[in-house]
């Protein structure tokens, strides 16, 4: 029974990729960008420098995320096994529903016999990281900026103010039912084990670096795709409103007047010196090669899947 329901979550898993490729070809076609001023001669090094470096981060991306599984399961799980799963996961991305992309992260419990709930969780603290690791850069380069934009923006006022509501409600109910929270925690008291913070601790560094290097590939988009000369202050401007603008994306939907909150925050850091031409062009330019850096990191996955099936066939055959 068991065996049949995981082969109906795989079938399930290989639809929803399918529908995610097409979204992926559907974004690409709407996306209102002449391709052919993109793909010219003089930028053919920095979009495969994007290109390449971005595919391997999503591949490593697994890494992390495999540390985290094995601290809540306490069990090995080889990273070539998680490779596979998490590009596909990645993709699921551009479903419409921002949801599959975790769901689909699930299926190296079946793959592995792993317990979903604490896959499950390993997911959820992969992304909390994540949103730490942004959190912390933004605030370190860009502290100033970030007071001034909460006091002078009702919506982020509004955002602030449920943050604030909600970590009040979270920290009464800790108090209220504490010795409950207190018993439930017991079960769980290898999490604060110094191996498991040496986990989350190299997770969070992980991912600082990476939000680092993608900060520096879109830079590369501004500097040497779109020809914009930048000063040493406008450059460390840029390089942290990329990782905020990700973050403010993360936790907001959109913003007001039309334009995207990505934009709105890059435009507000760098005090309109580049103008929303150079800037919208350039997001629009880093979203396309970003697409197709998780294509080519799922295809490196799913090749790197069937040469590592077709190798065990191989030896299982020589061995029969």
């Amino acid at each position: 029974m068991k065996g049949k329901a995981n082969k109906y979550i795989k079938i399930l898993g290989n639809i929803i990729t399918v529908i995610a490729i097409v979204f992926v070809i559907k974004r690409l076609m709407s996306s209102g960008y002449d391709y052919s001023q993109l793909f010219v001669a003089k930028n053919i090094i920095p979009i495969l420098t994007i290109v390449i470096v971005q595919s391997v981060m999503v591949i490593t991306n697994a890494f992390p995320w495999k540390l985290l599984i094995e601290m809540l399961t306490d069990r090995k799980v080889p990273f070539g096994e998680t490779i596979p799963v998490y590009v596909m996961a990645n993709l699921m991305k551009y479903v419409p529903g921002n949801v599959f992309q975790y769901v689909g992260r699930n299926q190296i419990a079946v793959k592995n016999k792993l317990p979903h709930l604490q896959v499950a969780t390993a997911t959820v603290l992969d992304v909390g990281m994540t949103v730490l690791a942004a959190a912390l850069i933004s605030i370190f380069f860009l502290f100033d900026y970030i007071m001034k934009f909460i006091q002078n923006s009702d919506w982020m006022r509004v955002v602030a103010f449920a943050f604030l509501v909600v970590g009040i409600v979270v920290v009464l109910f800790l108090i209220i039912f504490r010795k409950k929270i207190a018993t439930k925690f017991k079960k769980y008291h290898y999490l604060m084990s110094a191996k498991s913070l040496k986990t989350i601790f190299v997770a969070l560094v992980y991912y600082i670096i990476v939000l680092m290097i993608s900060s520096l590939m879109y830079l590369i988009v501004v500097v040497f795709i779109l020809d914009t000369p930048l000063t040493a202050r406008v450059f460390l401007q840029l390089f942290s409103a990329y990782t905020l603008a990700w973050l403010v994306g993360f936790i907001t939907p959109g913003a007001p007047g039309g334009i995207g909150v990505k934009e709105a925050v890059m435009l507000g850091v760098t005090g309109g010196y580049l103008g929303v031409d150079v800037i919208t062009l350039s997001m629009v330019i880093i979203r396309i090669l970003l697409i197709i850096a998780d294509c080519v990191a799922f295809a490196m996955g799913k090749t790197y899947e069937y040469i590592k099936k077709k190798k065990e066939e191989n030896e299982n055959a020589s061995y029969s």
